[in-house]
């Protein structure tokens, strides 16, 4: 299945090329678990099943390098729920950041995954959990936009 979503960023590309390289304080990890948990709560208010016991919530993101495309640059993602690997699909992105003038920047966040459970997943992924996966990459470019928005002085680097 495909996901995709884009937001916008007040800060000029440079800015947001640094923050993000940087990875200052485990900035990736932060922000795919909040992403992975608002997605959660998504699911607990609109699922079925409600919650689940013995499912994990921990997440991995996996940073790949970043190629520069044009005036932007990308960075490929993976992304995966940790415990029962039959149970939680792996997303692979492209997360393409692109200027938007000389102050602004937009994160654009193109992925696939594979439902798990065979028929029986992707009827599932269908019916409610696509929309699931587009909630969690929602909240992981608003997860992304404050982090980069958080007070640059707490930031290593001149100016930035």
């Amino acid at each position: 299945m495909l996901v995709y979503d884009f937001i916008r960023v007040p800060l000029p590309i440079a800015r947001v090329r640094h923050r993000l390289l940087a990875a200052v304080n485990g900035l990736w990890q932060h922000v795919a678990e909040a992403a992975y948990d608002e997605g959660e709560d998504l699911l607990g208010r609109v699922g079925p099943f409600g919650p689940v016991p013995g499912l994990s919530k921990a997440v991995s993101m996996r940073v790949g390098n970043a190629r520069d495309r044009g005036e932007g640059f990308v960075i490929p993602l993976q992304w995966s729920a940790t415990g029962p690997t039959e149970l939680f699909p792996v997303m692979l992105a492209d997360l393409e950041i692109t200027p938007l003038g000389a102050d602004e920047s937009q994160l654009r966040l193109s992925g696939s995954y594979d439902p798990p459970l065979g028929p029986i997943g992707r009827q599932l992924d269908r019916l409610l959990l696509h929309q699931l996966a587009e909630a969690t990459v929602r909240a992981l470019l608003g997860q992304l936009v404050a982090a980069l928005l958080k007070d640059p002085a707490s930031q290593r680097g001149p100016g930035l």
